[in-house]
């Protein structure tokens, strides 16, 4: 007969325990969070893009508007979402940033990190003199936001060979976007 010590069966008998618990409990691993419906890209023409904006913001984009870039995604899979960049004049942004219901707010130290992350401004900050955030919802749509900054830089924007035009100039950066029903 084999003689087995009771303190020797504790640490496998434990070991056992614990594996038949894990193997048996519900859901075995840890269930990963379902990821966020991944943004559609609008695939309308330019023109088509800036009356999706137009009419979604309540903005009109300038007449003296120039070098446009504008794109469209629907967030959520229904949601539409417009962001813009385009060059004007300090009237022109001004047209822009006055709209109703819009609120102004001059700075003159320049774009903090958080908005040269949310509006991709390409501006370097010792080339600017000021900026103006332009924010506020649509006077009659409560479920859309837009908002605007305005880039003045220092010297005018920049010819194609580098050099400042010394203009009255802006860049214009913007968005719209629908918010989710509450």
């Amino acid at each position: 007969m084999i003689s087995v010590r009771r303190d020797d069966l504790r640490i496998p008998v434990l070991v056992a325990a614990v594996g038949v618990l894990v193997s048996c409990s519900p859901g075995g691993a840890p269930q990963e969070e379902p990821s966020p419906d991944p943004a559609e890209t609008m695939t309308q023409s330019p023109e088509e893009l800036q009356e999706g904006f137009e009419t979604q913001s309540g903005l009109v984009i300038p007449s003296d508007a120039e070098n446009l870039e504008i794109e469209g995604k629907y967030l959520g899979g229904e949601r539409p979402y417009y962001e813009l960049r385009f060059e004007t004049t300090r009237g022109g942004a001004e047209v822009f940033c006055t709209a109703e219901n819009l609120g102004t707010y001059r700075d003159e130290d320049g774009p903090t990190d958080e908005e040269y992350e949310v509006f991709s401004v390409r501006e370097d900050a010792e080339d600017i003199d000021m900026i103006v955030e332009c924010t506020g919802g649509h006077p009659s749509k409560g479920n859309v936001n837009r908002e605007a900054l305005v880039v003045f830089p220092e010297e005018g924007l920049k010819n194609p060979d580098g050099e400042p035009d010394g203009e009255d100039a802006a860049v214009v950066y913007g968005y719209t976007v629908e918010l989710p029903n509450s």
